[in-house]
């Protein structure tokens, strides 16, 4: 931001107190720093190149700036890592590049950019990196998900509603259905990343500026289709990363739902499935016990994105459509962490749904004593002419006959059916006899999202090898 006192700088006689830097800009965080920098240092070489081409600066002055870019990059940034920051990592960066080669090369950077493009335009850096790193660790979950429906596609249980056994299902069909559900989340991440076209690099503080750049080119260098077309968007919006990082939220949503069915179903009371070792822990006073645990991190850890989410939209409501500390700094504060979060909170489910092992057996003589035939029963007579209401409390006081007197059950007249044949008849409104081929579809669903994220890393390649060139070419040249 362009806000932060000095002495020497413009209009600011006195420095900002070393207490206020404190608590502003935080304790030093080098591994943040450095990943900032790199971006930084990847943004800079992108603007050098067009500012040269461009003759807006000399290309001479232009390559022996970028060979110090580079110097620094090579030197991990141990030069602006060792220094205090009482402006900010940025313009301590900077500084360092005037130092090393002048400040009448040093001084050229900044040319025609404030830290306000260059603070959007990064975000827009780390939002697509974090991404395509989420949809990676997505694409694996659902493969996990997909590769266990397929092993277990014939396996009968029952689905619960209200915690009480209710319909015949599949265990692997029922995993088909939390697929489809990550996957919509999932794919609306795609569209965010695929959102990313152009590059707030330009839009200067907030109004653009006189100077002739030429921002599509710079666009180009760094992954983008164009430079700004509004230069008040370009620098308020940080609409795409509250998509994101509520699409994350979703995500989480869902895996803790999938954690709580496992761990019910895991109980030594149900024991529809049960874990290995690599995949439990002990109890440090109880020798008996097998703690799947991990389910409760994953019931627990997705708080963080959506803490994340609310933190972010919150900090952006009711906020001037301009530059502010409060949407471009304080909102972005959390997204960092939580795409992280989001990303092993997916890889740790990838695991657990890999290292479930269903007891098929147990699950089925548990769906044989819940009555979760009724329903079909219920369908039976319908068949027969009976209105479906009066089946239904016909069923109902056969099921009470059964529980309080000892009633053969099923009632007279209708015949027991197997429930993997129940759950085959109910082949319409995507019903368990549908599983094949739903499953068919959601292995469609995961490889096309898996070229969809190939297609962004492409995009992303072709790029850092334009501008590795350019940089190339105008520091020989």
């Amino acid at each position: 931001m362009n806000q932060e006192p000095s002495a020497g700088t413009g209009r600011i006689k006195g420095a900002l107190s070393h207490k206020a830097q404190r608590l502003y800009y935080g304790l030093p965080d080098d591994t943040a720093d450095l990943e900032a920098l790199r971006l930084i240092s990847r943004i800079d070489r992108a603007h050098v190149v067009m500012l040269a081409e461009q003759r807006i600066i000399p290309p001479d002055k232009a390559a022996r700036l970028l060979r110090t870019v580079s110097r620094v990059e090579e030197d991990g940034f141990t030069a602006v890592l060792d220094r205090p920051r009482p402006r900010g990592l940025y313009l301590a960066y900077e500084q360092v590049l005037s130092e090393l080669c002048g400040p009448d090369i040093g001084g050229l950077l900044h040319t025609g950019r404030s830290r306000n493009d260059l603070n959007a335009t990064t975000t827009l850096l780390t939002l697509r990196r974090q991404g395509t790193d989420l949809l990676a660790d997505g694409c694996r979950l659902l493969t996990a998900l997909l590769t266990a429906a397929g092993e277990h596609l014939d396996a009968v249980m029952a689905i619960h509603t209200h915690y009480q056994p209710a319909m015949p299902i599949t265990y692997g069909y029922y995993l088909t259905g939390v697929t489809l559900a990550l996957h919509r989340d999932l794919e609306r991440i795609v569209h965010a990343l695929q959102s990313i076209r152009r590059c707030p690099l330009g839009a200067h503080a907030v109004a653009g500026t006189d100077l002739a750049l030429n921002t599509a080119r710079t666009a180009a260098l760094l992954g983008f289709e164009s430079g700004p077309l509004h230069a008040v968007d370009a620098i308020a919006s940080r609409d795409i990363a509250l998509d994101t990082l509520a699409n994350a939220a979703n995500l989480g949503v869902t895996v803790s739902r999938l954690a709580t069915d496992l761990q019910l179903w895991s109980t030594s009371e149900l024991g529809y499935l049960e874990f290995p070792d690599w995949l439990v822990g002990s109890s440090s006073a109880m020798p008996q016990k097998r703690n799947a645990f991990l389910l409760e991190y994953l019931k627990a850890r997705p708080s963080r994105m959506v803490g994340a989410w609310v933190t972010a939209v919150t900090a952006s409501k009711s906020v001037p459509f301009t530059n502010s500390i409060e949407v471009g700094t304080e909102a972005m504060a959390p997204v960092g962490s939580a795409l992280r979060t989001t990303t092993e909170v997916l890889a740790m489910a990838a695991l657990v749904v890999s290292g479930a092992r269903p007891r098929p057996e147990v699950a089925r003589a548990a769906a044989g004593q819940g009555f979760v035939d009724a329903t079909v029963l219920a369908n039976e007579l319908v068949g027969r002419g009976v209105p479906f209401r009066e089946a239904h409390e016909r069923i109902g006081m056969a099921v009470l006959g059964a529980i309080e007197t000892g009633a053969g059950w099923p009632p007279e007249g209708l015949q027991r059916m197997d429930l993997r044949e129940i759950a085959d008849r109910a082949r319409y409104g995507g019903g368990p006899g549908s599983r094949e081929a739903a499953l068919t579809e959601a292995w469609a669903l995961r490889f096309e999202l898996r070229r969809a994220l190939e297609q962004i890393r492409t995009s992303e390649r072709r790029a850092d090898e334009r501008l590795r060139r350019a940089s190339e070419e105008l520091t020989h040249g």
